[in-house]
């Protein structure tokens, strides 16, 4: 069997850093001592389920990964629930490099259109800038983890 090096370039570019993303957010939750479970598909508003085993309190997370400090693409039709968060990962241009930390941002889902935009030349797409994202410390790392198990 055959694999098309092309496929592979192409597949490789552009799944992991959502990949890598997705199992870097459910790594910090573990290491919080919460359980996360990572969904699978293509197309998915759910990525991680998080459970708090004190509480009982579950929330679920769509994880956006973005290997360098431009936009990340939102999806059309937000999922807006008290429950539900947006977890926004830049590796800052050194996916490669493990020994930089990448930034992460958790946005409530009924905040996350409050920070977007248009993708330039296409009004259609939205998106959250982080240059902008960067102008709201309450929703990066720790900070913004504490968001999503406050009652």
């Amino acid at each position: 069997m055959t694999i098309d090096k092309e496929v592979v370039k192409l597949s490789k570019t552009t799944q992991s850093s959502n990949l890598a993303a997705e199992y870097y957010v459910a790594s910090l939750f573990f290491r919080l001592g919460y359980v996360a479970t990572v969904t699978f598909g293509n197309t998915k508003e759910i990525d991680l389920i998080v459970l708090d085993p004190e509480t009982k309190k579950t929330v679920t997370l769509d994880v956006k990964g973005l290997k360098n400090t431009t936009n990340w693409p939102m999806p059309k039709n937000p999922l807006e629930n008290d429950r539900h968060f947006y977890v926004l990962v830049t590796f800052k241009n050194k996916i490669s490099d493990l020994d930089e930390i990448p930034e992460v941002y958790t946005i409530p889902s009924k905040e996350v259109t409050k920070l977007w935009i248009s993708w330039i030349g296409r009004e259609e797409v939205k998106a959250i800038t982080y240059s902008d994202l960067r102008k709201h410390p309450e929703f990066k790392g720790k900070d913004g983890l504490k968001l999503l198990f406050q009652s």
